[in-house]
């Protein structure tokens, strides 16, 4: 039970598991094509994940994936570690973007819309953190309700998002920044940490480990 959400230090666990699942093989899928195929680096307006190049950000969201699908607790605490969450979340938010944009074609697809689609699954994980569905349908095309919605299930399983209180300490005053990690329990190098530098090969066990918490249900 290894992330600290807002109900405690847990697994992700059915349709919330899911979401994210499906949101992480997305981007794994994109930085796949940025490393293999030269494609333009997708940014997630996330800069404490944005920053890092595509074999660091890999890592990092195998270890986000590790600590939300299996046995692994992240310790210390990092804010590359939150920002990360951070950016899957803004990558769902995306993927319900690109949905309501391209429409459906048909009324067969309207009908299977309720079925299978981003929206459904951000509707199904919010019922399955708050035991009821958020107040919009699956086939609504409200961006700003959807965001929402998202942000009620993201704030859920991250809560405050401490790196960013704690950014504007970064290049201030030192004593202030320490003062600010020791009152809420954060490590010294909570806003220095980085992401390794990584191989060829430590990138593809990467890729791969994702790939077994995304597809090994």
């Amino acid at each position: 039970m290894p992330w600290p959400t807002t109900n405690g230090l847990r697994n992700l666990d059915g349709a919330e598991a899911d979401l994210v699942r499906g949101a992480v093989g997305m981007m794994v899928d994109t930085h796949v094509s940025e490393i293999r195929d030269g494609a333009e680096t997708w940014l997630y307006g996330v800069s404490w994940f944005d920053q890092w190049d595509a074999g660091q950000r890999l890592w990092l969201l195998q270890r986000v994936c590790s600590a939300f699908l299996g046995d692994e607790t992240i310790e210390p605490s990092a804010a590359i570690f939150d920002a990360t969450v951070d950016a899957i979340f803004c990558e769902i938010i995306d993927l319900v973007r690109i949905e309501i944009q391209q429409g459906t074609a048909s009324q067969d697809e309207r009908r299977t819309c309720r079925q299978s689609s981003w929206r459904q699954s951000v509707i199904e994980a919010y019922r399955c953190q708050n035991d009821r569905p958020p107040e919009i349908d699956a086939l609504s095309v409200d961006l700003p309700g959807w965001n929402a919605a998202v942000s009620v299930i993201a704030d859920s399983i991250l809560g405050v998002r401490l790196y960013q209180r704690a950014e504007p300490f970064r290049d201030g005053d030192y004593q202030q920044m320490e003062r600010f990690l020791r009152d809420r329990g954060l490590p010294e190098d909570y806003l220095t940490a980085i992401p390794p530098l990584r191989s060829a090969g430590q990138i593809q066990q990467s890729i791969d480990q994702i790939q077994r918490f995304v597809f090994d249900e």
